[in-house]
């Protein structure tokens, strides 16, 4: 509490106002509770994702509330695909203050027109072998997605691959390359955008996982 309060003493004196506070929560279905926490430098909004996770045909929404810089609010909609195990869509709004009281999130439906796109695709957990196909994106999905990693899940790394299309605004405008959430971390030793197939030119560019939406992903394949 100290630190933080120290934190926030120091925002004052080298800024303009008040340090920023916003709620802090995570729960299943479009809405959770929690309490005020105050942000660290160069988190200048609250932000709210509220995710749509399937996995294996199962579908369920979680939603964060967070601190976050605003550099995260420009993402817009966000759509993961790595085929028939695991497809997720996260919607970002972003607010400050009392605005934040009112704001709710919603999905627009799914766009599974097929785009003429096409990327390598599997995922694969606690494993890092992983049976490679070729997926066809659909609508936003634009660029292919290339990720490898590990989960510290307690104290225990669990290896994880990742590999599909996905939304440019997941390249463009995302550049964490470690989450932590929910007492998970994320730490991609490889992650990388690229053009699919179909799509000639254009320069690779980088990619990252947004916290919030692998922490809701991982927690949904773990629970």
């Amino acid at each position: 509490m100290e630190a933080s309060l120290a934190v926030c003493i120091l925002a004052a004196l080298l800024a303009t106002g008040t340090c920023l506070q916003c709620e802090v929560c995570t729960g299943f279905g479009s809405n959770c509770t929690g309490s005020m926490q105050n942000c660290t430098a160069g988190q200048d909004s609250c932000g709210i994702f509220l995710t749509e996770i399937i996995v294996v045909g199962i579908e369920s929404q979680r939603i964060l509330k967070a601190c976050v810089p605003s550099s995260q609010c420009e993402a817009g909609l966000i759509s993961v695909n790595f085929g028939n195990i695991v497809t997720s869509r996260t919607n970002i709004t972003c607010c400050v203050g009392d605005a934040c009281k009112t704001v709710h999130v919603t999905l627009p439906p799914a766009d599974t027109t097929p785009n003429g796109r096409r990327c390598p695709s599997c995922f694969a957990l606690d494993t890092e072998q992983c049976h490679e196909g070729t997926l066809e994106c659909a609508g936003s999905e634009t660029q292919c997605i290339d990720a490898t990693g590990a989960i510290m899940f307690g104290r225990s790394p669990i290896p994880i691959v990742m590999k599909g299309c996905v939304s440019e605004s997941m390249c463009h405008h995302l550049n964490e390359t470690s989450s932590a959430f929910a007492r998970i971390n994320l730490n991609l030793t490889r992650e990388k955008c690229t053009q699919p197939s179909v799509v000639v030119g254009g320069a690779p560019g980088a990619a990252g996982l947004l916290p919030a939406l692998a922490g809701l992903l991982l927690l949904t394949l773990l629970s």
